[in-house]
């Protein structure tokens, strides 16, 4: 947590290097709690007096692997409001979590698809766990829109892909705090699958469902109210589903 003149220490390439050496000599553990390590720390901190002593700087004496918990905690000490911060724990670092033994696991990324009304949503709720993150298009528009699942207004369209795009850039660059993710997407072709896959580093969960099925279910689903739009959905899947 420098200050700006110390921005063109941590954009160098000697620090760069410092610091990857930093973690991989400490395996990636924070050095005072054992989890995943976030940020490379100095004991002495940097001030505009010391900022070109590389004793200070560079020396591995100087320089600790820390979580993102224990470096906050780190310098809350020395923040006179630091008191009035909250410390939330992370379940997760760099795509790590450890579970109930003391054990990492990798956070486990899901792609569910299948056509509409074909059970994807179910199938989520019923295997996902509390603090899990859910992407749907469908229900991103419900949330922005206050809509039916079929209501999105079309000048809309746009920013919902844009939410739904960011957040899968979050999922791309562990940037989210969750042991499991899901990504709901009907995705009709298996190249579109396996592209989004490869791109989220995600394992398929394909819905079998077929065209009566879907088709029954969206005409008893209270949510989708445009029926003759629900059928014209359906039909167009399941044609580029076996194209």
């Amino acid at each position: 947590m420098a200050g700006a003149f110390a921005k063109r220490i941590y954009s160098s390439k000697r620090w760069v290097t410092k610091r990857d050496y930093i973690f991989q000599k400490r395996f990636g553990i924070c050095e005072r709690c054992g989890r995943p390590g976030e940020e490379v720390h100095h004991k002495i901190y940097l001030t505009p007096e010391n900022i070109h002593d590389p004793e200070i700087v560079y020396s591995e004496d100087n320089l600790e692997l820390l979580c993102r918990d224990c470096h906050f905690d780190e310098h809350r000490k020395t923040n006179p409001l630091g008191d009035n911060f909250k410390r939330r724990v992370r379940l997760t670092n760099n795509g790590v979590y450890f579970d109930d033994a003391g054990n990492p696991q990798p956070v486990k990324r899901w792609l569910v698809c299948g056509a509409p009304a074909s059970g994807k949503t179910t199938y989520v709720m019923e295997h996902m766990d509390h603090g899990d993150l859910v992407i749907d298009f469908d229900l991103i528009g419900q949330a922005l829109s206050l809509q039916s699942k079929d209501g999105l207004p079309d000048n809309l369209v746009e920013t919902v892909a844009s939410v739904r795009d960011h957040l899968y850039h979050l999922v791309e660059t562990e940037k989210v705090d969750a042991r499991n993710i899901w990504i709901i997407a009907s995705l009709p072709k298996q190249n579109e699958r396996e592209l989004i896959a490869e791109r989220l580093k995600a394992a398929i969960i394909a819905i079998d469902a077929d065209y009566e099925t879907c088709l029954g279910r969206a005409m008893l689903d209270d949510s989708r109210k445009d029926k003759e739009l629900q059928k014209q959905i359906i039909t167009r899947y399941f044609r580029n589903h076996k194209g």
